[in-house]
């Protein structure tokens, strides 16, 4: 890393270039089971940009952020019924300065390509992606900026409103390497893309003493998206089917080779959008998600399940979901807004409203609270409320 730093440095000086970024602050509380928590964080973001040439962009960001308040979170907090068991397993929040993106992108006659740590999302769905192997999202929060993706991606041009693209990321070789590709296309009102994609997914691991032993899980996605407009309506759809391949991993000799056809080998997600602003400004987004991979019944949900949606494994805990946002341009500088998204499963939810104001020119405040509903067992439901006071100013 230090070395292809030390390459690029005389490029972005001869580039002239460009110093942008942000400075967030944020102060929560939240109230989770019979637990009150204080947390927060500063966050400085340094933006830089350069041309050496007109078809040439070397792009980097370094985000540095220090956490204060509550830094080390026990994941069975999170999880119903397992808040008061006694069991451990701590998320620690450390300080960090992180070189996020660092990238150099060159204009080619027949392609355009971009190499290094850089931000890949595909996708249409706005706060649930099915095709996005890369990426996961808040629910509170879907469009905040994600972590960067270290790899190499292709976008060709091919005819009119055609195109594809083409992303690697490589491991240690071909097998395990993360590959994704799209055809994109244009059609009247509409833009489609169909995607194939291969990675590794998840590592099932069992715990014994001396021995690396589990079950690794490959996954096949291919998948498809329309965006477009009906009727001055926003629309959008996103599909994905995906092809499960278990294999043990690790030499155990003294382990019983466990029966994998247990295991699901295939399954389909799949989310549906639309968005509309009135005459008088408010604008409404709302979609529907379903996650075949995911659970239909609480009494079925086991410790596994909760890990792999808290890790971002998953896109989802449960398989039906809904997701509505709500926002209006009140007063001058001022806009009121909220969020609701609902577990249609278990029968629990969230309801978010924020108000953001524009104090000064690039700098606004933010105030977001959250007040859950459902029983104690289910997902959303053991949240009960939380506040956030979000400052952020761009320079």
């Amino acid at each position: 890393m230090k070395r292809l730093i030390l390459a690029l440095l005389p490029l972005i000086l001869i580039g002239q270039p460009e110093f942008f970024g942000y400075f967030e602050s944020e102060g929560a509380t939240s109230k989770i089971g019979s637990e009150t928590y204080t947390y927060g964080f500063n966050k400085l973001r340094l933006d830089v940009e350069a041309r050496p040439s007109d078809n040439v962009l070397i792009g980097a960001n370094i985000n540095i952020q220090k956490y204060w308040g509550k830094t080390s979170w026990n994941i069975y907090d999170f999880i119903p019924g397992y808040q008061n068991s006694g069991l451990t397993w701590n998320l620690e929040l450390p300080d960090t300065i992180l070189l996020d993106n660092m990238y150099v992108r060159v204009s080619l006659p027949f392609a355009d390509l971009t190499a290094g740590r850089q931000q890949i999302s595909p996708g249409v769905g706005y706060a649930w992606n099915p095709n996005d192997i890369f990426n996961t999202k808040s629910l509170m929060d879907p469009s905040y900026e994600q972590t960067g993706v270290s790899a190499i991606r292709a976008e060709i041009p091919l005819a009119g409103r055609f195109s594809l693209d083409a992303v690697i990321d490589l491991q240690d070789d071909w097998e395990s390497s993360t590959k994704q590709f799209w055809i994109n296309a244009g059609l009247g009102h509409f833009d489609l893309a169909f995607t194939l994609a291969g990675f590794a997914w998840q590592q099932i691991p069992f715990e014994l003493e001396d021995y690396n032993f589990g079950i690794k899980i490959d996954r096949i996605l291919s998948g498809s998206t329309i965006v477009g407009e009906i009727l001055g309506f926003g629309v959008w759809a996103e599909y994905a089917t995906n092809s499960l391949e278990n294999d043990i991993y690790g030499y155990c000799p003294v382990c019983d080779i466990p029966d994998l056809s247990h295991l699901p080998t295939s399954f389909e997600e799949w989310v549906v959008g639309l968005d509309y602003t009135f005459e008088n400004s408010l604008y409404v987004l709302g979609e529907y998600f379903h996650n075949g991979y995911g659970v239909s019944q609480k009494s079925d949900l086991t410790l596994n399940d909760y890990f792999l949606s808290l890790e971002g494994v998953t896109h989802s805990l449960m398989q039906d979901y809904g997701f509505l946002y709500l926002m209006h341009p009140t007063f001058d500088y001022t806009t009121l807004s909220a969020i609701i998204f609902a577990n249609l499963n278990d029968k629990s939810g969230v309801v978010s409203p924020m108000i953001d104001w524009n104090a000064f020119e690039d700098t606004n405040f933010s105030l977001q609270g959250s007040l859950a509903w459902g029983a104690d067992d289910t997902e959303f439901g053991l949240q009960d409320w939380g506040l956030i006071l979000n400052i952020t100013s761009n320079f």
